[in-house]
């Protein structure tokens, strides 16, 4: 083979192996790097659904106290928070006016029964002079007539005494129920009045709070059902209860129903007047899959139809999943189907994933959704043995 012939085929094998070293480093240099993702291992978890409604914290017993007559109010030894029994004294009113009244009634009836007794023995003289054919028997007739009408006076005017005796009475306003003074609204000095409350008592061992459902949300709400009320005061410690009361009409303007709930009080934390959040439990699923609601991809097809996807990841590359949704609570999820306990679920970054794409766990969270400490990680998962979720769906 002559020279020039074999330097032409050596500068085509070089040629050729530049072209193939050429595409090589192409296609490395088009290879997408890994996704920075973070993952939590599934696990058995529980899920609620609850409808949460406002109402207002009531003692089991609520009672305004008011005077019976109008009269300056002397004494006011209670204050709010105070304990009292039924029957103390919880203000005195002045008593002037209601012991005039009283001594004037009790003396109209003495004054009365003078009268009456007088008209009695001149009924007396009159009969036996009529026996004697003295007087006349219309006379006589009239006599008793007189008596009887003044017997008739001293009965009403014993009524309007016993009425100024029970009206001097209330001059001492007692406690009509064992409780604690809860609102004090007026002051030593000030005139009560029947028409404005001195005071309200309260029986707080139990509370109640009434809250206005929906029309629409009644229907899963039932007597006996328990409840979680929590407060601003106590963050999101719950108190549990249960519905004592659904009412038997709704209010054709709001379209809602009164229903009643009571809770245990013993240690009167829960104080009437608080603005209370009541939750109801209306589902409940123990030992489901549940996930952040940020971890499933919401996809919206041309036609509007949705699709949710999730993807675990496996031998280090994400896997794609189509998912089936069940109950929704807060920033959580059921999923019904698509997922199973021990895989390892993108919580973060699956936005930017594709089938096949290989990631780089960056963090793991535990089942309750925190990032788990160093080395307490658990290993990555292979491909699930069943293809079953825990729920009982197939993917």
């Amino acid at each position: 083979m002559r020279p020039a012939q074999i330097t032409l085929l050596l500068g085509l094998a070089l040629a050729l192996a530049g072209c193939k070293g050429g595409d090589a480093a192409q296609k490395k240099k088009k290879e997408r790097p890994p996704v920075a993702v973070q993952v939590m291992e599934l696990q058995p978890r529980s899920i609620v659904r609850t409808l949460s409604y406002d109402g207002d914290v009531q003692g089991e017993h609520e009672v305004r106290v008011f005077a019976q007559v109008a009269e300056r109010i002397l004494s006011l030894p209670v204050e709010e928070g105070d304990a009292v029994k039924q029957g103390q004294v919880l203000a005195i009113l002045r008593a002037e006016t209601l012991s005039e009244g009283v001594r004037s009634a009790i003396a109209a009836v003495e004054a009365a029964r003078a009268d009456r007794d007088n008209l009695k023995d001149e009924h007396k003289r009159a009969e036996e002079l009529l026996k004697r054919n003295v007087v006349a028997r219309a006379q006589v007739d009239t006599l008793r007539a007189r008596v009887l009408s003044a017997e008739a006076q001293i009965r009403r005017l014993e009524a309007m005494s016993s009425q100024a005796a029970t009206a001097k009475s209330y001059a001492f306003v007692r406690a009509p129920i064992t409780g604690t003074v809860g609102r004090r609204y007026l002051s030593q000095g000030d005139i009560a009045s029947p028409a404005l409350p001195i005071l309200t008592l309260v029986r707080s061992k139990r509370v109640e709070i009434v809250v206005e459902v929906p029309e629409q949300d009644l229907a899963q709400i039932r007597e006996g059902m328990a409840v979680a009320a929590r407060v601003q005061r106590y963050g999101d410690q719950p108190f549990h209860g249960k519905v004592v009361l659904l009412a038997p009409t709704i209010d054709r303007q709001t379209r809602t129903a009164r229903v009643k709930v009571r809770l245990e009080n013993p240690d009167g934390r829960l104080m009437p007047g608080m603005l209370a959040r009541v939750s109801f439990e209306v589902e409940r699923r123990d030992k489901g899959v549940v996930v952040p609601y940020t971890a499933v991809v919401i996809e919206t097809g041309a036609e509007g139809e949705v699709a949710y996807r999730g993807f675990v990841v496996a031998d280090g590359k994400a896997v794609e999943r189509t998912l089936a949704m069940g109950i929704i609570e807060g920033d959580q999820v059921e999923i019904r189907s698509g997922l199973g306990f021990g895989e390892l679920l993108v919580t973060q970054g699956g936005q930017l994933l594709e089938k096949g794409h290989r990631v780089e766990i960056v963090e793991r969270l535990d089942k309750d959704g925190k990032p788990l400490r160093q080395g307490a990680a658990p290993a990555e998962s292979k491909q699930p043995a069943s293809a079953e979720s825990s729920s009982g769906g197939k993917r």
